[in-house]
C-alpha cells in the first residue's frame, strides 16, 4: 500500500472548519483510492515542509511562497473558488482593517501608525499590503512599527486589542473569522480592499506525473456530493484550473514595490 497525503492547512482554523474540509476531503479520498494502491490521509497542519514531504499528493499554499520559493518544486493547478465580498472568480483580495472607534479613514491616514502582518511571505497579508503604501510614495519608513502575528486571526486580533493599528486580512480568512466570532469583528472596520490577485492554490510535486484535469473534475464531484452544510460552512463554490502564469501578478507587485522604493513593508 502506497501512503500518500493532502496538505489543508490554509482555511482550517477553527475545529468547525476542520470537520467540513474533512468531510469534504473523506469523499474525494474515497474516489481517489477506490481501485487504487494508495492509502491517502489529510493533514491539517499549515507548516510548509509538508509540502517537502515524498508522500505528498497536493498541498494547498499561499501565491507568494509559491513564486518565491516553491515554483522550482511544485506547480499550482486548481484553485478554490468562494462566495464571499472581495473575491471575484478565482480572484481574491484583502480587506485593510482598522479600529472600529479609530479615526483612520484611509491608507493615508495611517502613517506613523503599527501594522500587523501574518507572515513575511503572504501574499494577502503583506504582498498587497505593501504594494497599496508603496503607491502613497512614502519615500521613507512608513510606520511606526510592523509586528508579525503568524495568522490572519491573530492579525485581527491586534487590531481588535488595540495592538495594532491596521493590517491586511485575507477576505475569504475575514468572512470565516466573522461567521465564527462576529463580536471579534465588530471590534474592527474596513476601510477598503486590495487589488485582486489569484487566489491560493492548490499545487501537487513537480516530480509526480499526475492527471491535474482529473484530479480538479474529482473535487468538484466531491464538492457536489458534499453536505450542503459544508459548501456553506466554507463558502466554497467550486475548483477552477490555474497555472503557474496566473500568479506572475504576484511578482509583479513586489516589483513594483522595489522600484518604487519601497521594498519592505517598513
Amino acid at each position: 500500500m502506497v501512503e500518500r497525503l493532502i496538505s489543508c492547512g490554509m482555511y482550517s482554523f477553527t475545529d468547525e472548519l476542520k470537520l467540513a474540509w474533512q468531510q469534504l476531503f473523506n469523499i474525494l479520498i474515497e474516489q481517489l483510492e477506490g481501485g487504487s494502491d494508495q492509502e491517502i490521509s489529510l493533514h491539517f497542519d499549515s507548516d510548509q515542509s509538508l509540502l517537502r514531504d515524498p508522500a505528498l499528493l497536493f498541498g494547498h499554499t499561499c501565491g507568494y511562497p509559491l513564486m518565491t520559493c516553491w515554483k522550482d518544486r511544485l506547480s499550482p493547478f486548481c484553485v478554490p473558488v468562494f462566495d464571499v465580498p472581495g473575491s471575484e472568480e478565482k480572484f481574491y483580495s484583502s480587506r485593510f482593517i482598522v479600529g472600529a472607534n479609530s479615526g483612520i479613514a484611509s491608507l493615508a491616514d495611517c502613517r506613523g501608525k503599527v501594522a500587523a502582518i501574518n507572515a513575511p511571505d503572504s501574499n494577502s497579508g503583506m504582498n498587497v499590503f505593501r504594494y497599496a503604501i508603496s503607491n502613497l510614495k512614502p519615500a521613507r519608513q512608513f510606520f511606526s512599527g510592523v509586528i508579525t502575528t503568524g495568522g490572519h486571526l491573530h492579525s485581527l486580533e491586534a487590531v481588535a486589542n488595540q495592538q495594532a493599528d491596521i493590517a491586511a486580512i485575507d477576505c475569504v480568512s475575514y468572512q470565516l473569522i466573522q461567521d465564527c466570532r462576529p463580536e471579534l469583528v465588530g471590534q474592527v472596520r474596513s476601510i477598503g480592499f486590495s487589488v485582486k490577485t489569484c487566489g491560493l492554490p492548490f499545487v501537487v510535486p513537480n516530480s509526480d506525473i499526475i492527471d491535474t484535469k482529473m484530479l480538479i473534475e474529482n473535487l468538484n464531484r466531491a464538492l457536489a456530493s458534499a453536505p450542503d452544510s459544508v459548501r456553506e460552512k466554507l463558502h466554497l463554490l467550486s475548483f477552477e484550473p490555474v497555472a503557474l502564469d496566473d500568479y506572475q501578478a504576484i511578482v509583479d507587485l513586489e516589483t513594483h514595490a522595489v522600484e518604487s522604493g519601497y521594498p519592505l513593508l517598513v
